[in-house]
Protein backbone atom coordinates (compact mmCIF):
# COMPACT_ATOMS: atom_id res chain seq x y z
CA UNK A 1 0.00 0.00 0.00
CA UNK A 2 1.51 3.53 -1.13
CA UNK A 3 1.88 5.58 1.58
CA UNK A 4 1.24 9.54 1.69
CA UNK A 5 2.33 12.42 3.99
CA UNK A 6 1.55 15.61 4.40
CA UNK A 7 4.20 17.99 3.04
CA UNK A 8 5.02 21.70 2.74
CA UNK A 9 7.51 23.49 0.14
CA UNK A 10 8.18 27.43 0.94
CA UNK A 11 11.10 29.30 -0.39
CA UNK A 12 12.99 30.98 -3.19
CA UNK A 13 16.38 30.67 -4.70
CA UNK A 14 18.29 33.58 -6.87
CA UNK A 15 20.95 32.60 -9.69
CA UNK A 16 21.60 35.93 -9.94
CA UNK A 17 22.48 36.82 -13.83
CA UNK A 18 20.52 35.57 -17.14
CA UNK A 19 23.19 33.04 -18.04
CA UNK A 20 23.28 31.17 -14.53
CA UNK A 21 19.49 31.05 -15.12
CA UNK A 22 19.36 29.85 -18.78
CA UNK A 23 21.60 27.07 -17.62
CA UNK A 24 19.85 26.42 -14.68
CA UNK A 25 16.30 26.33 -16.29
CA UNK A 26 17.87 24.13 -19.08
CA UNK A 27 19.34 21.44 -16.57
CA UNK A 28 16.31 21.03 -14.25
CA UNK A 29 14.16 20.52 -17.36
CA UNK A 30 16.50 17.80 -18.62
CA UNK A 31 16.40 16.19 -14.91
CA UNK A 32 12.64 16.74 -14.63
CA UNK A 33 12.15 15.08 -17.46
CA UNK A 34 14.72 12.34 -17.44
CA UNK A 35 15.34 11.51 -13.99
CA UNK A 36 12.20 12.26 -12.18
CA UNK A 37 9.96 11.94 -14.99
CA UNK A 38 8.12 15.14 -13.64
CA UNK A 39 7.80 13.14 -9.72
CA UNK A 40 8.78 16.10 -8.10
CA UNK A 41 6.74 19.45 -6.56
CA UNK A 42 9.05 21.22 -8.76
CA UNK A 43 7.38 22.62 -11.93
CA UNK A 44 8.36 25.04 -15.06
CA UNK A 45 6.09 27.41 -14.08
CA UNK A 46 8.36 27.64 -10.90
CA UNK A 47 11.17 29.25 -12.89
CA UNK A 48 10.77 33.35 -13.01
CA UNK A 49 12.94 34.69 -15.74
CA UNK A 50 11.87 38.67 -14.50
CA UNK A 51 14.42 38.10 -11.18
CA UNK A 52 16.37 35.23 -12.68
CA UNK A 53 14.92 32.94 -9.73
CA UNK A 54 13.20 29.42 -8.57
CA UNK A 55 10.17 30.76 -6.32
CA UNK A 56 8.12 28.15 -5.08
CA UNK A 57 5.03 29.50 -2.92
CA UNK A 58 4.13 28.02 -0.10
CA UNK A 59 2.86 24.19 -1.29
CA UNK A 60 0.46 22.18 0.95
CA UNK A 61 0.55 18.43 -0.69
CA UNK A 62 -0.11 14.81 0.09
CA UNK A 63 2.96 13.15 -1.45
CA UNK A 64 4.40 9.99 -1.16
CA UNK A 65 8.25 9.79 0.98
CA UNK A 66 9.38 9.10 -3.20
CA UNK A 67 8.26 12.29 -4.50
CA UNK A 68 9.20 14.24 -1.27
CA UNK A 69 12.54 12.83 -1.57
CA UNK A 70 12.86 13.83 -5.49
CA UNK A 71 11.91 17.40 -4.69
CA UNK A 72 14.62 18.20 -2.18
CA UNK A 73 16.95 16.14 -4.00
CA UNK A 74 16.30 18.75 -7.00
CA UNK A 75 16.19 21.96 -4.95
CA UNK A 76 19.57 21.04 -3.67
CA UNK A 77 20.86 20.51 -7.18
CA UNK A 78 19.92 23.85 -8.03
CA UNK A 79 20.87 25.44 -5.10
CA UNK A 80 24.39 24.89 -6.03
CA UNK A 81 23.63 27.37 -8.95
CA UNK A 82 21.97 30.20 -6.67
CA UNK A 83 23.93 32.97 -5.17
CA UNK A 84 21.02 33.74 -2.14
CA UNK A 85 17.44 32.18 -1.18
CA UNK A 86 16.11 29.85 0.90
CA UNK A 87 14.14 26.77 0.59
CA UNK A 88 11.97 25.02 3.91
CA UNK A 89 11.17 21.66 3.07
CA UNK A 90 8.44 19.43 5.58
CA UNK A 91 7.17 16.07 5.98
CA UNK A 92 4.61 15.78 8.56
CA UNK A 93 2.03 13.11 9.87
CA UNK A 94 0.02 13.12 12.62
CA UNK A 95 1.54 16.73 13.54
CA UNK A 96 4.71 14.78 14.03
CA UNK A 97 7.79 16.38 11.37
CA UNK A 98 9.21 13.51 9.94
CA UNK A 99 12.11 15.06 7.47
CA UNK A 100 12.82 19.29 7.91
CA UNK A 101 15.22 20.26 5.31
CA UNK A 102 16.26 24.16 4.85
CA UNK A 103 18.18 24.39 1.45
CA UNK A 104 20.22 27.30 1.28
CA UNK A 105 23.19 27.99 -2.10
CA UNK A 106 26.48 25.81 -0.73
CA UNK A 107 28.87 26.30 -3.38
CA UNK A 108 32.48 28.11 -3.91
CA UNK A 109 31.58 31.43 -5.13
CA UNK A 110 32.63 34.70 -3.28
CA UNK A 111 29.27 35.78 -2.54
CA UNK A 112 28.03 31.98 -0.88
CA UNK A 113 30.90 31.88 1.08
CA UNK A 114 31.17 35.57 2.21
CA UNK A 115 27.32 35.40 3.43
CA UNK A 116 28.33 32.16 5.37
CA UNK A 117 31.49 33.83 7.22
CA UNK A 118 29.27 37.01 7.76
CA UNK A 119 26.11 35.09 9.08
CA UNK A 120 28.67 33.32 11.41
CA UNK A 121 30.03 35.87 12.87
CA UNK A 122 26.46 38.13 13.29
CA UNK A 123 26.01 35.18 15.81
CA UNK A 124 29.72 35.38 17.99
CA UNK A 125 29.68 38.39 20.44
CA UNK A 126 32.49 40.94 19.92
CA UNK A 127 32.80 39.62 15.97
CA UNK A 128 29.53 42.07 15.16
CA UNK A 129 32.28 44.45 13.04
CA UNK A 130 34.12 41.71 10.98
CA UNK A 131 30.18 40.56 10.38
CA UNK A 132 29.55 43.52 8.85
CA UNK A 133 32.44 43.73 6.60
CA UNK A 134 31.71 40.76 4.99
CA UNK A 135 28.10 40.79 4.47
CA UNK A 136 28.71 44.14 3.01
CA UNK A 137 31.24 42.80 0.87
CA UNK A 138 28.10 40.46 -0.47
CA UNK A 139 25.77 43.21 -0.98
CA UNK A 140 28.07 44.75 -3.61
CA UNK A 141 28.29 42.03 -5.16
CA UNK A 142 24.76 40.99 -5.05
CA UNK A 143 22.56 43.63 -4.45
CA UNK A 144 19.51 41.44 -4.31
CA UNK A 145 20.32 39.02 -1.13
CA UNK A 146 17.48 39.61 1.14
CA UNK A 147 19.57 37.23 3.94
CA UNK A 148 21.88 39.49 4.16
CA UNK A 149 20.54 42.69 4.63
CA UNK A 150 18.48 40.41 7.42
CA UNK A 151 21.83 39.80 8.94
CA UNK A 152 23.52 42.84 8.87
CA UNK A 153 20.34 44.33 10.16
CA UNK A 154 20.41 41.84 13.24
CA UNK A 155 24.05 43.24 13.58
CA UNK A 156 23.72 46.81 13.23
CA UNK A 157 20.60 46.54 15.87
CA UNK A 158 23.15 45.32 18.55
CA UNK A 159 25.44 48.23 17.79
CA UNK A 160 22.29 50.31 18.31
CA UNK A 161 22.79 51.34 14.62
CA UNK A 162 19.13 52.24 14.50
CA UNK A 163 19.15 53.85 11.51
CA UNK A 164 21.18 51.28 9.57
CA UNK A 165 19.50 48.46 11.17
CA UNK A 166 16.00 50.05 9.85
CA UNK A 167 17.15 49.92 6.36
CA UNK A 168 18.57 46.78 6.06
CA UNK A 169 15.39 44.96 7.64
CA UNK A 170 12.96 47.01 5.55
CA UNK A 171 15.37 46.45 2.21
CA UNK A 172 15.45 42.19 3.23
CA UNK A 173 11.50 42.97 3.11
CA UNK A 174 11.51 44.26 -0.78
CA UNK A 175 13.59 41.88 -1.77
CA UNK A 176 11.42 39.29 -0.48
CA UNK A 177 8.38 39.73 0.71
CA UNK A 178 8.18 36.11 2.39
CA UNK A 179 11.75 37.14 4.76
CA UNK A 180 9.47 36.57 8.11
CA UNK A 181 12.94 36.88 10.14
CA UNK A 182 13.51 40.02 8.45
CA UNK A 183 9.76 40.98 9.55
CA UNK A 184 10.13 39.71 13.15
CA UNK A 185 14.02 42.05 13.09
CA UNK A 186 12.42 45.11 12.07
CA UNK A 187 9.90 44.15 14.94
CA UNK A 188 12.31 43.62 17.77
CA UNK A 189 13.71 47.06 16.47
CA UNK A 190 10.51 48.90 16.58
CA UNK A 191 10.24 47.22 20.01
CA UNK A 192 12.98 49.17 21.27
CA UNK A 193 11.86 52.26 19.31
CA UNK A 194 8.34 51.99 21.61
CA UNK A 195 7.03 51.96 18.20
CA UNK A 196 4.68 48.98 19.42
CA UNK A 197 2.23 49.41 16.22
CA UNK A 198 4.43 49.37 14.03
CA UNK A 199 5.93 46.38 15.40
CA UNK A 200 2.60 44.54 15.93
CA UNK A 201 2.44 44.99 12.04
CA UNK A 202 5.44 43.09 11.27
CA UNK A 203 4.82 40.37 13.74
CA UNK A 204 1.66 39.74 12.04
CA UNK A 205 2.83 39.74 8.87
CA UNK A 206 5.75 37.46 10.15
CA UNK A 207 2.91 35.27 11.54
CA UNK A 208 1.31 35.30 7.48
CA UNK A 209 4.87 33.93 5.87
CA UNK A 210 5.50 31.80 7.92
CA UNK A 211 4.32 28.38 9.26
CA UNK A 212 3.76 27.08 12.85
CA UNK A 213 6.37 24.19 12.09
CA UNK A 214 9.06 27.18 12.33
CA UNK A 215 10.39 28.89 15.32
CA UNK A 216 10.21 32.22 13.70
CA UNK A 217 6.15 31.74 13.76
CA UNK A 218 5.96 31.22 17.74
CA UNK A 219 9.19 34.31 18.56
CA UNK A 220 6.45 36.16 16.19
CA UNK A 221 3.38 35.18 18.39
CA UNK A 222 5.52 35.70 21.41
CA UNK A 223 6.55 39.33 20.67
CA UNK A 224 3.19 40.04 19.07
CA UNK A 225 1.51 38.96 22.49
CA UNK A 226 3.77 41.02 24.47
CA UNK A 227 3.28 44.26 22.43
CA UNK A 228 -0.50 43.97 22.91
CA UNK A 229 -0.32 43.12 26.30
CA UNK A 230 2.26 47.04 26.94
CA UNK A 231 -1.08 48.65 24.72
CA UNK A 232 -3.35 47.19 26.86
CA UNK A 233 -5.17 45.21 23.93
CA UNK A 234 -5.60 42.31 26.16
CA UNK A 235 -8.14 39.95 23.95
CA UNK A 236 -5.68 40.09 21.45
CA UNK A 237 -2.45 39.79 23.43
CA UNK A 238 -4.75 36.76 25.08
CA UNK A 239 -5.25 35.04 21.61
CA UNK A 240 -1.32 35.18 20.67
CA UNK A 241 -0.60 33.67 24.62
CA UNK A 242 -2.94 31.29 24.39
CA UNK A 243 -1.78 29.50 20.86
CA UNK A 244 1.98 29.57 22.42
CA UNK A 245 1.25 28.27 25.83
CA UNK A 246 -0.72 25.61 23.60
CA UNK A 247 2.06 24.52 21.38
CA UNK A 248 4.47 21.90 22.55
CA UNK A 249 7.97 22.74 21.26
CA UNK A 250 10.98 20.26 21.59
CA UNK A 251 13.75 21.00 23.83
CA UNK A 252 16.16 22.44 21.23
CA UNK A 253 13.59 25.15 20.00
CA UNK A 254 14.68 28.22 20.60
CA UNK A 255 10.92 28.87 22.10
CA UNK A 256 11.09 26.23 24.62
CA UNK A 257 13.23 27.82 27.31
CA UNK A 258 10.21 30.83 27.01
CA UNK A 259 7.34 29.05 28.03
CA UNK A 260 7.64 29.98 31.92
CA UNK A 261 7.57 33.46 30.98
CA UNK A 262 4.80 33.46 28.71
CA UNK A 263 2.91 31.32 31.10
CA UNK A 264 2.88 34.23 33.37
CA UNK A 265 2.35 36.74 30.98
CA UNK A 266 -0.98 34.60 29.90
CA UNK A 267 -1.97 34.39 33.78
CA UNK A 268 -1.58 38.40 33.96
CA UNK A 269 -3.65 39.42 31.10
CA UNK A 270 -6.58 36.93 32.02
CA UNK A 271 -6.99 38.77 35.36
CA UNK A 272 -7.33 41.68 33.04
CA UNK A 273 -10.01 39.89 31.33
CA UNK A 274 -11.34 39.17 34.56
CA UNK A 275 -10.71 34.91 34.26
CA UNK A 276 -8.81 34.37 37.32
CA UNK A 277 -9.65 30.76 37.61
CA UNK A 278 -8.07 30.22 34.05
CA UNK A 279 -4.85 32.82 35.13
CA UNK A 280 -4.24 30.65 38.30
CA UNK A 281 -3.92 28.01 36.16
CA UNK A 282 -1.52 29.36 33.86
CA UNK A 283 0.17 31.07 37.00
CA UNK A 284 0.46 27.26 38.48
CA UNK A 285 1.62 25.92 35.30
CA UNK A 286 4.45 28.67 35.22
CA UNK A 287 5.55 28.01 38.51
CA UNK A 288 5.90 24.26 37.67
CA UNK A 289 8.45 25.17 35.21
CA UNK A 290 11.78 25.80 36.59
CA UNK A 291 14.00 27.75 33.97
CA UNK A 292 13.11 29.83 31.27
CA UNK A 293 14.09 33.11 30.18
CA UNK A 294 12.92 36.51 31.41
CA UNK A 295 11.07 35.23 34.16
CA UNK A 296 9.66 36.96 36.84
CA UNK A 297 10.76 36.49 40.66
CA UNK A 298 8.98 33.78 42.51
CA UNK A 299 7.21 36.04 44.79
CA UNK A 300 5.72 38.13 42.06
CA UNK A 301 3.98 35.09 40.64
CA UNK A 302 3.36 34.35 44.51
CA UNK A 303 1.63 37.70 44.55
CA UNK A 304 -0.47 37.63 41.48
CA UNK A 305 -1.50 33.94 41.73
CA UNK A 306 -2.93 34.91 45.17
CA UNK A 307 -4.69 37.96 44.19
CA UNK A 308 -6.22 35.96 41.26
CA UNK A 309 -7.64 33.35 44.43
CA UNK A 310 -8.80 36.41 46.02
CA UNK A 311 -10.87 37.49 43.33
CA UNK A 312 -12.44 34.21 42.10
CA UNK A 313 -13.08 33.29 45.67
CA UNK A 314 -10.80 30.66 45.91
CA UNK A 315 -9.09 29.76 49.02
CA UNK A 316 -4.55 30.09 49.63
CA UNK A 317 -4.76 33.52 48.81
CA UNK A 318 -3.62 34.27 52.24
CA UNK A 319 -0.59 31.23 52.11
CA UNK A 320 0.72 32.46 48.73
CA UNK A 321 0.97 35.99 50.06
CA UNK A 322 3.03 34.91 52.94
CA UNK A 323 4.98 32.77 50.84
CA UNK A 324 5.65 35.67 48.98
CA UNK A 325 6.37 37.78 52.02
CA UNK A 326 9.01 35.44 53.19
CA UNK A 327 10.81 36.21 49.80
CA UNK A 328 10.85 39.64 50.35
CA UNK A 329 7.86 40.74 48.92
CA UNK A 330 6.93 44.22 49.81
CA UNK A 331 4.03 44.30 48.05
CA UNK A 332 2.83 40.82 49.83
CA UNK A 333 3.28 42.02 53.12
CA UNK A 334 1.03 45.51 52.50
CA UNK A 335 -1.72 42.51 50.94
CA UNK A 336 -1.48 41.04 53.92
CA UNK A 337 -1.33 43.92 56.44
CA UNK A 338 -4.85 45.16 54.60
CA UNK A 339 -6.66 41.42 54.90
Amino acid sequence: MIQFYKTIFQGKLDFGSQATYDKVMKMAIHRLETYYKNDTIIKEEHFVEADFSLDIPRTVSQITDKFFKNSVDLIEYLAQFALSGKVGCWMVENNVVLDYQIIEPSSEKNVVRNFQKGKKLSLVEGREEEAIKFLSKVIQKHNKHSQAYESRGHVNMILKHWEDAEYDYSKAIRLDPNNSEAMVGRARLYIKQGKLEDAIADLDMATKKSIALQSTYWIARRLKGECHMKLKQYKEAEFDFRLFTRRKFAKEDINYLWRKHVLFQYGLVLMELGEYERAIDAINQSLEINEGHGVVPIADQLVKRGIAKQKSGSKGFIADWKEAADLGSKIATELLQEN
